[in-house]
């Protein structure tokens, strides 16, 4: 499989962005999981994390690691990493203000919402886990002032896009499940949610 277009930046004086021209897909991420991968097995790469549509490779030999990038690119294999069960409870705060605002009852929501295998698209700061999109009939509008508590294991939408809390911390997306227990999950990986 030949990798779509990407482009080099640098990303401060100890790190460089291979971003890719292509939209957040299943695919991209299997690819952008599989070149993070590679690159950290790279001499002198001291991390690699894959984004939405980049690989953030930081490294100690800026020069070395501008030589390897298209080789690597070049031999780079996508991954596809494991399926989590994630058992969730639909109670979150945002519940029944979603299923007012979608005109749906709270089984469909459920059903829409549970049905998907998402991806793991990327892993935020701190600990947010930010998955594939939820089907067009269950976009939600953020917040319009963000909470400044939200529990760990909070599953909220914002837009089309669905994610998961991994910590406390404050933030605009509507929550409308929480989850029983969270497994360690990576870029990469997918997940499915399974009403409690």
């Amino acid at each position: 499989m030949s990798p779509p277009d990407w482009r080099l930046e640098r990303f401060g004086n100890r790190a460089v962005l291979v971003r890719f021209d292509s939209e957040p897909s299943k695919d991209l991420t299997s690819l952008l999981t599989g070149l993070a991968k590679a690159a950290a097995r790279l001499p002198g790469v001291l991390d690699s994390c894959p984004g939405m549509t980049t690989v953030l490779i930081e490294t100690s030999d800026l020069g070395a690691l501008d030589r390897r990038i298209p080789e690597l690119m070049e031999a780079v294999q996508p991954v596809e990493g494991s399926l989590h069960e994630v058992p969730v409870t639909y109670d979150g705060e945002d519940f029944e203000w979603a299923c007012i605002h979608l005109k749906i009852d709270a089984g469909r929501l459920i059903q829409l919402h549970s049905e998907r295998t998402y991806d793991v698209r990327l892993l935020g700061s701190p600990g947010f886990v930010y998955l594939s999109g939820v089907a067009p009939e269950i976009a939600l509008p953020r917040l319009d002032e963000p909470r400044q508590a939200v529990a760990a294991g909070s599953v909220g939408i914002a837009g089309t896009q669905t994610g998961i809390y991994g910590r406390a911390r404050p933030g605009g997306w509507r929550i409308i499940a929480r989850a029983v227990a969270l497994p360690p999950i990576i870029a990469g990986d997918r997940v499915q949610f399974l009403p409690r």
